[in-house]
């Protein structure tokens, strides 16, 4: 009987040190994903994110526009540099057709041409201060999606006070580039890697056992 209590003592403390190491194990791993998708700092005044739907060859991307500007500085002009024009969607109030391409050298800034304009085209539905707006939709083709999206912006109807913008205060423009992570999620153990490592831990501590 009391061999067989040993035992059981004895198994119990090879699971607890087994699920100490896989604890220790998880929290690593909670902490490399959290460091690896930690946002990059953007200071811009004008924000521009884009989610994606589809497939490989028939992308959609959806871009989100948040305007960061204060005051009465509504953004009223958007576009983005992608490999082709393809619009198919564009939220109320704006117009796709107004220009084709557009290029800001002319006032002060790149010599970026973007492919995928919009502009507002009725007396509403400007992006005000504090204010996100999605559905700049636009289709891509490729097998891949872009590894970075130039884009622009212009706002009106206040007098900007920040920095990096150019053309005027009254009329800024302003410039930015999305770049998308390239880290593979492939290299974050998925739940049943983490279960093999587990068994991998509890085989590694009875070796240990044995041999003390």
């Amino acid at each position: 009987m009391a061999q067989k209590l040993h035992s059981i003592n004895y198994f119990a403390e090879i699971m607890e040190c087994a699920m100490f190491s896989l604890r220790n194990l998880t929290v690593a791993l909670c902490l490399t994903v959290g460091a690896l998708i930690q946002p990059v700092a953007n200071a811009a005044p004008v924000d521009v994110s884009y989610s994606v739907t589809g497939n490989a060859g028939n992308w959609v991307l959806d871009f989100s526009v948040t305007n960061n500007l204060g005051g009465a500085n509504n953004l009223y002009f958007f576009g983005v540099d992608l490999p082709t024009r393809d619009i198919v969607n564009t939220p109320t109030g704006w117009d796709q057709n107004v220009w084709t391409s557009w290029n800001n050298s002319t006032y002060g800034g790149s010599t970026n041409t973007y492919n995928n304009v919009w502009i507002r085209s009725l007396s509403t539905g400007f992006i005000s201060n504090g204010q996100t707006w999605s559905g700049f939709q636009v289709h891509l083709a490729d097998l891949e999606l872009p590894s970075s999206i130039d884009w622009f912006a212009f706002a009106f109807g206040g007098t900007y006070t920040g920095s990096g913008y150019f053309n005027n205060a009254n009329n800024p423009g302003f410039e930015g580039t999305i770049v998308v992570s390239q880290t593979a999620s492939n290299d974050v153990p998925e739940p049943e890697t983490i279960s093999l490592l587990a068994l991998g831990l509890l085989a590694a501590t009875l070796a240990q056992r044995k041999k003390s």
